[in-house]
């Protein structure tokens, strides 16, 4: 009697913890990727808590051409109040990723999100002269429509960073980024993307991607890419 008596307690024990277990990997477990249309290509969304960030799962003919992937990184930021703020990122062939400052609202119904941002404009040397207004514009698929293309969500390992598709840029748009900047030792004037307290530099002199918590992560992120890592001038590293 004693021992039935445990055997069923002790059953009762595993099924209570496989039943912790599964509510524990249900907390955790972040939400399915949501596909959105951008400037004709399909991008997906990755939530996770306030974090936001939007990949490109089948780039349109004209940002394979610049170097867009499926997986390549288009923005990453956060939500708050139903405003998005964070860091999108444009593509160069010749001068790589450079990253720049951009937010705005969801819109209809979380329907629609329209991001705005001063992006660098660059030369074949790499350098940021002037800045224009880049407009993100994306816009919720139903699933059928992005249905062909799901299985790509489990590819993405290394993304690469790329160019969206912006409005023609203005003529009159010739003052300079509205963004965090800080001074090096040099005494030269940095562009700082991202909180982290470690930076990656970018091809574009003066811009530094800041997205690392700590020195190892930055330099095992981009050790194929040979990038140089070093502290984030704004966070007194």
């Amino acid at each position: 009697m004693i021992r039935a008596e445990l055997a069923v307690a002790a059953i009762a024990l595993v099924a209570s913890g496989a039943v912790a277990s599964a509510q524990a990997q249900t907390q955790t477990a972040s939400a399915e990727p949501t596909i959105w249309d951008h400037n004709g290509s399909v991008v997906y969304l990755v939530a996770n808590g306030q974090s936001r960030e939007f990949h490109y799962q089948k780039p349109r003919a004209g940002m394979l051409e610049v170097g867009a992937r499926p997986g390549s990184l288009l923005f990453r930021g956060e939500i708050d109040n139903g405003q998005y703020s964070g860091t999108a990122y444009i593509f160069s062939p010749h001068c790589g990723q450079i990253p720049f400052q951009a937010n705005g609202p969801v819109l209809d119904n979380d329907q629609r999100i329209l991001l705005t941002g001063q992006a660098p404009r660059v030369g074949r040397n790499c350098r940021a002269n002037e800045s224009y207004t880049s407009n993100l514009e994306f816009r919720r698929l139903k699933p059928n429509d992005g249905a062909q293309s799901q299985e790509q969500f489990t590819a993405v390992t290394a993304p690469r960073v790329e160019e969206s598709k912006s409005e023609v840029p203005s003529t009159a748009g010739s003052e300079l980024p509205s963004t965090p900047t800080a001074q090096t030792s040099q005494g030269a004037s940095v562009y700082v993307a991202g909180k982290g307290k470690y930076c990656k530099e970018t091809a574009v002199r003066g811009y530094l991607d800041c997205f690392y918590t700590s020195l190892d992560a930055c330099q095992k992120s981009n050790k194929s890419a040979n990038t140089r890592c070093v502290p984030n001038p704004k966070s007194g590293t």
